[in-house]
């Protein structure tokens, strides 16, 4: 065992410090504020491969007017709409709306099992709904999720 006189410090310790605070500073910088911005893929799915997951829609923005047009957006893409839970394996949009300083945005979070796909928004105004259901329909986390049968995450909970 190593004695130390008083007012004297290990330096293993004053290091183990250092490197502490380097790795909680890259954390910090690797989670600094961002939007998130989906991506359009470069091989969207076909309608009978958006057909092919059952998609419900959770109601975050209390608006019935804009859940009822958001379904129909949907399913006019080629969504199974359901109006029931997800199953396992299903999608689930959670549609909200959030005010921004630009002004007002729809926003849908497509999700399975409670693990992130994607998320889109558009302005709140009447073409919203479209937007949302056209950009979920061609964007690359929808094209991975049903072309990969589900998230890394899922098939690591499932062993395949």
């Amino acid at each position: 065992m190593e004695h130390l006189q008083p007012g004297q410090r290990r330096r293993r310790s004053d290091a183990a410090w250092v490197i502490a605070a380097a790795a909680l500073v890259a954390v910090g910088a690797g989670c600094a504020a961002g939007q998130w911005r989906s991506q359009r893929a470069d091989d969207p799915l076909t309608r009978s491969e958006l057909s092919s997951r059952n998609v419900s829609i959770s109601d975050a923005s209390h608006d019935p007017a804009l859940y009822t047009a958001f379904a129909r957006a949907l399913a006019s893409e080629g969504f199974t709409v359901v109006a029931h839970p997800p199953y396992h394996d299903d999608l689930e949009v959670t549609l909200s709306v959030a005010n921004r300083a630009d002004g007002t945005v729809a926003i849908g979070t497509l999700r399975s099992d409670g693990f992130f796909i994607d998320e889109v928004q558009a302005p709140l105004d009447g073409t919203a709904p479209a937007a949302l259901a056209r950009t979920l329909a061609v964007s690359q986390g929808m094209a991975d999720f049903v072309r990969n049968s589900g998230t890394p995450q899922q098939r690591n909970l499932t062993g395949q």
